[in-house]
């Protein structure tokens, strides 16, 4: 859910300036509605409040505590090329992230870790090879690593060295808070250039996308809990990954995801633990993954090793 190309830079929008609760309430209403322990005057007043937003923000999306938070997701990803979409394959995505209070009312650092394996689309049956349907060729795919990458949520916004999720509105439906988020950016595409042979795409990459953490409202407003659990959805659209060899070709992949916090690595469903444990074992050692992995800058590594050794053979004259 990361930029896989984006170059590592600092930036800090102040994105809770326009925050608003949409609520759903009976039509005539005039008394604050009133759900079990809270009204919505509760939620009012903590959305006036830049602390007490953010640390609403955090136990949705994590915890307010010192620890360790999981969660899986399951992506089907799809190609656009200007027609209907097409069904790719599908990511079995595991997230653990590390959250830190620190002194400052409201602010909280965050160690972010990420991994998925591929697998045939719909299905937990692992694939690292796989026949493009738009070219017929059969390629190889790799996993999928990201971490760690740190973030700090503050009452001012999102402080993050490359795209983070950055917040939008939060509303109120039913008995669920809703947080929205959404990441969009533009950046340059390392493996532009004819140099690049098969994996030659444009100078530019895009990437949108949109992020939903949907928790109960009472837990959100329970004291005595530092997170409240929960369920996730994604949606996205990035352009074309460089090892489908599609750089040249209109259209982006599109990605519908869902998923849940869970309460460990325990949780994740036994078949998909197997094939974590197969092709992403690191997640399981996260207290000693210190070294910055990111799937494509170790995929960009490879290919430039096997073109420098002649593994791989670009033919220069096509471009004179």
């Amino acid at each position: 859910m990361i930029n896989r190309f984006t170059p590592r830079r600092f930036f800090r929008p102040v994105i809770f300036a326009a925050s608003a609760l949409a609520l759903v309430a009976c039509a005539g209403e005039t008394a604050p509605a009133k759900t079990e322990n809270y009204t919505t005057a509760d939620l009012e007043e903590i959305l006036a409040d830049p602390v007490k937003r953010s640390e609403m923000i955090v136990k949705v999306m994590g915890s307010t505590a010192r620890e360790d938070t999981y969660a899986f997701m399951k992506f089907h990803v799809y190609g656009y090329a200007g027609e209907n979409i097409i069904p790719f394959f599908t990511m079995n995505n595991v997230i653990v992230q590390k959250w830190t209070p620190i002194e400052e009312p409201g602010n909280y650092d965050l160690e972010h870790y990420e991994v998925a394996y591929y697998s045939e689309f719909d299905t937990n049956t692992p694939i690292t090879d796989w026949k493009n349907p738009i070219t017929g060729e059969i390629i190889e795919i790799p996993p999928f690593v990201l971490g760690p990458s740190a973030r700090q949520y503050t009452p001012d916004g999102v402080i993050a060295s490359g795209l983070a999720p950055q917040p939008l509105n939060i509303s109120v439906i039913g008995n669920r808070v809703f947080i929205p988020t959404q990441s969009v950016d533009q950046t340059f595409n390392p493996m532009s250039g004819p140099e690049w042979g098969p994996y030659n795409g444009d100078p530019d990459v895009y990437w949108d996308s949109m992020l939903t953490y949907s928790a109960d409202v009472a837990d959100v407003l329970d004291p005595s809990l530092n997170k409240a659990g929960a369920e996730i959805h994604m949606q996205n659209l990035v352009s074309w990954n460089p090892y489908f060899k599609m750089g040249m070709l209109p259209g982006r992949t599109m990605v519908r995801a869902y998923g849940t916090h869970l309460d460990s690595l325990d949780d994740i469903p036994p078949e998909v633990r197997a094939g974590l444990e197969q092709y992403t074992p690191e997640i399981f050692e996260t207290d000693t993954w210190t070294d910055f992995r990111l799937d494509s800058i170790d995929f960009m590594n490879d290919i430039r090793a096997k073109i420098d050794s002649g593994e791989i053979v670009v033919d220069m004259s096509a471009e004179e």
